[in-house]
């Protein structure tokens, strides 16, 4: 007698766990939906024109040709040095300071924006609003890391709006942009991706712009149930709202249009004078600029039962680009100690002001429930 399979067979993701569904094989949805949609995915010489054409349409026309958000990490860094040196792109740096960042991740940026000699803006939040943001992501999802990831988005081109630059390209590898690829999936970020792939429209940029906005609004209602700091919060992230005849700027994912490979991109910083240095600790997948990776690592897996990087993994595998004891390695390798997160606790509560006993207590609220993202 043979026991049910409980985990896709190539990716490892487990049945239930973000609308994961297996079929007779034992192979998972994300997985199906991959096969049918990675050639035209990673068809580069389709895609990269896209983002030629992008540029060469809006070169010029103002002071900056895109922006690129720089964390310190290898990815970021990647990004900029190609825009500027193939794309010959005039681009504006910018970093998003939320208090979480290393000071290894500030001492990359420095280096990088030093070497790369672009122009470096560094953008501090309206924190008494963020914060709010961080704590209700934290206590109503058990996630402060979807206050980053929407967050990022919408003030990524909303800054861009406000000093009128076409496009802010980001650097998220495609493990990260593809976890919630698959038929039917409500996360927002795919619908971004595939106008990407698309010939560029203002009109479709303004439609999906502004979807987000209603989109937000609704989910504030969840998160936040004070008004007043639940307007605060919209006031900082969107500001006066997308006029009529506002630039819409667009949210470019670099690897898209280009290949992307961990290894051969350290390589790469690391031979020319970037001022990129790998992190003491260096791991793929590892998160050497961010405080709160490991506050945030401890409670997804209490929350869903598995490592915050297995999503990430799973898309390796769904690739080809590991095997299933790569994966494994990759997942120990990505096992914070418990000092490290006893650390990185002590900074979250920290910056958000709240006490260890109501971490604690959100902690133990959501280690005793499956859930999921609220756009998977």
């Amino acid at each position: 007698m043979t026991s049910k399979r409980t985990h896709c067979r190539r990716c490892l993701l487990p049945e239930g766990a973000f609308n994961v569904r297996l079929d007779s094989s034992g192979l998972c949805n994300y997985c199906q939906h991959w096969d049918a949609t990675r050639a035209s995915l990673l068809d580069f010489e389709r895609n990269r024109p896209l983002l030629v054409d992008r540029l060469e349409r809006y070169r010029g026309r103002f002071h900056y040709d895109a922006a690129v958000g720089l964390s310190g990490g290898k990815d970021s860094a990647y990004v900029l040095h190609r825009l500027t040196s193939a794309y010959e792109a005039n681009v504006l740096a910018i970093t998003f300071d939320n208090g979480f960042l290393t000071d290894y991740a500030w001492h990359n940026i420095g280096e990088i924006s030093r070497a790369s000699g672009v122009d470096h803006f560094v953008y501090r939040p309206d924190w008494d609003a963020y914060r709010d943001f961080y704590l209700a992501t934290l206590r109503r999802l058990g996630d402060p890391c979807i206050a980053c990831s929407i967050g990022g988005y919408i003030l990524s081109v909303r800054g861009c709006r406000d000093v009128r630059i076409p496009f802010f390209v980001h650097g998220r590898s495609p493990m990260q942009m593809f976890r919630h690829w698959y038929p039917g999936t409500r996360d927002p970020g795919v619908d971004v991706l595939r106008g990407n792939l698309e010939l560029h429209s203002v009109a479709a940029l303004r439609r999906r712009y502004r979807s987000v906005i209603r989109r937000m609004h609704l989910l504030l209602l969840y998160l936040v149930p004070n008004p007043r700091r639940r307007r605060r919060i919209l006031r900082e992230l969107f500001g006066a709202g997308l006029g009529d005849r506002d630039l819409v700027p667009e949210f470019l994912a670099f690897f898209l249009f280009e290949p992307y490979d961990e290894a051969a991109i350290v390589r790469h910083l690391e031979a020319l004078d970037t001022g990129y240095r790998r992190p003491e600790n260096h791991a793929i997948l590892g998160h050497g600029d961010c405080l709160i990776h490991d506050a945030c690592a401890y409670l997804y897996e209490r929350h869903h039962g598995i490592s915050r990087v297995l999503p990430d993994v799973a898309g390796m595998l769904r690739e080809g680009a590991i095997t299933q004891d790569e994966a494994h390695e990759i997942l120990a390798a990505n096992t914070p100690s418990e000092n490290e997160v006893e650390a990185s606790i002590g900074h979250l509560t920290e910056r958000l002001a709240m006490p260890r006993s109501q971490f604690e207590r959100i902690a133990a609220r959501f280690g005793r429930r499956s859930g999921r993202t609220p756009f998977s």
